[in-house]
C-alpha cells in the first residue's frame, strides 16, 4: 500500500473516531448509530392572482365610478376630506360649497342613482377624457346628525351630465361637469 494512501486512512479514521468522541453525549450513542431526523420543508409561492392590466376606457370607468361613490359618501357623512382623490378644479370646489351648504342647512344627501355612461372622447396622451352619464336620480336629504330621510326621494327622472376627466399624478379625476337637462 502506498504511504501516501495509508496516511489518508489515518486521517480518515481519526476523524472519524474524532466525531465519534464528540457526538457520543451521554446517552452512549456513537455518531454512525444515531439516525438524522427527516426535515421535510415545503416551500410554496403565497396564492398570487395576476393583476389584470387595465385598458384606458376602463380605467376611466373605474375612476368615475369611484367618484360617484366617494362623492356621495361626503355628501353623507358630511366630510370632504376624501373629495381631493377624485376631483379637482372646479368640480371640487363646488363639490365642497355644497357640503357645506348641507352643513349649514343641518342636512345631508343620500346618493341613489343608477349609472348609464359612455366615453365620449379619451386621449390618454393628453390625458383627458369626456364621460356622459344619462342616469336615474333617486337620491333624497336627510337629517344630518340622525340620517333619517327628510321629504320623499326624487323621482328617478333621467338626468344627463357630461363630465371631464384630467389624469393627475396617474389617477383619472373628475375636473368640471355641465348639465344638459333638469
Amino acid at each position: 500500500m502506498d504511504i501516501t494512501l495509508l496516511r489518508r486512512f489515518g486521517i480518515v479514521v481519526a476523524l472519524m473516531l474524532l466525531l465519534t468522541a464528540c457526538n457520543g453525549g451521554d446517552d452512549g450513542q456513537s455518531a454512525r448509530d444515531a439516525s438524522p431526523t427527516p426535515v421535510t420543508t415545503h416551500t410554496t409561492a403565497p396564492a398570487v392572482s395576476p393583476t389584470p392590466t387595465l385598458s384606458v376606457e376602463q380605467e376611466v370607468s373605474q375612476a368615475y365610478l369611484h367618484y360617484w361613490e366617494v362623492y356621495a359618501e361626503a355628501v353623507f357623512n358630511l366630510d370632504e376630506s376624501r373629495l381631493p382623490e377624485v376631483m379637482t378644479g372646479p368640480d371640487l370646489e363646488r363639490a365642497r360649497e355644497e357640503v357645506e351648504a348641507l352643513r349649514q342647512r343641518g342636512r345631508a344627501a343620500k346618493i341613489v342613482v343608477e349609472h348609464n355612461f359612455v366615453i365620449l372622447q379619451l386621449d390618454p396622451v393628453a390625458g383627458t377624457a369626456t364621460v356622459r352619464d344619462e342616469y336615474a336620480n333617486r337620491s333624497y336629504e336627510v337629517d344630518g346628525n340622525t340620517k333619517e330621510m327628510i321629504g320623499k326621494p326624487a323621482s328617478g327622472a333621467v338626468l344627463t351630465d357630461t363630465y371631464f376627466l384630467v389624469k393627475e399624478g396617474g389617477t383619472w379625476k373628475i375636473r368640471d361637469g355641465i348639465r344638459e337637462n333638469g
